[in-house]
């Protein structure tokens, strides 16, 4: 719902920054090298955006490119890979060399991320390097997350699907929770808290 933002770099705290888009400044969490791209920008930037919506509020992150943002989208469809150890794992490694870990099964590498254990390293590199192809390229890998066709839906519907499936929702879950959940006049960001507040339901 929110693809990208542009504005001046405010202010920048560890890996949170601050984006003055001029009518509102937007606090995103972002990897540290995303952070050190940013540092000491004084023209208006753009970043790519992630909205994260939970009953308990909404978090906004941030990427430099679309080679990271996909990244971190394939990471979130693994078990136990949140937004925030996601954004560790960019964070832990320079991009090549998460990729080269994942391509060779480097287990202990990966691992050494802090936040990122043993088994959740196993799982991306079991998951992730299937979806490399027989190239083992990392085109394959980028252009995973969206190879994918999207399903027609009304407005509201779709907004709201779109978010539910950024979050780590399997399509078909997020469609039925979309469309089950939605009643005539409901904007998508209502659709968007009530399917989160009856997802496990």
């Amino acid at each position: 719902m929110i693809y990208s933002l542009t504005g001046k770099i405010e202010k920048i705290d560890d890996n949170t920054v601050v984006v003055d888009t001029g009518a509102i400044s937007f606090e995103v969490c972002c990897s540290t090298f995303t952070v050190f791209m940013l540092a000491g920008k004084t023209e208006p930037q753009t970043i790519l955006t992630y909205l994260q919506v939970r009953e308990d509020g909404m978090n906004l992150f941030g990427f430099i490119d679309k080679k990271e943002k996909l990244l971190f989208n394939n990471l979130l469809t693994i078990s136990g890979v949140g937004p925030k150890l996601a954004v560790s794992v960019l964070s832990g490694l320079p991009f090549e060399d998460i990729f080269n870990a994942i391509l060779k099964g480097d287990v202990k590498l990966l691992s050494s991320i802090k936040g990122l254990g043993k088994k959740t390293a196993e799982r991306i590199i079991l998951e992730l390097s299937s979806k490399m192809g027989a190239e083992n390229s990392l085109d394959s890998l980028l252009s995973a997350s969206s190879s994918t066709t999207k399903p027609v839906l009304k407005k509201e519907i779709d907004e709201a699907y779109e978010v539910l499936v950024s979050s780590g929702i399997a399509k078909a879950e997020a469609l039925e929770l979309a469309k089950n959940n939605y009643t005539d006049g409901m904007t998508s960001e209502q659709l968007v808290l009530l399917c989160f507040k009856n997802l496990h339901k």
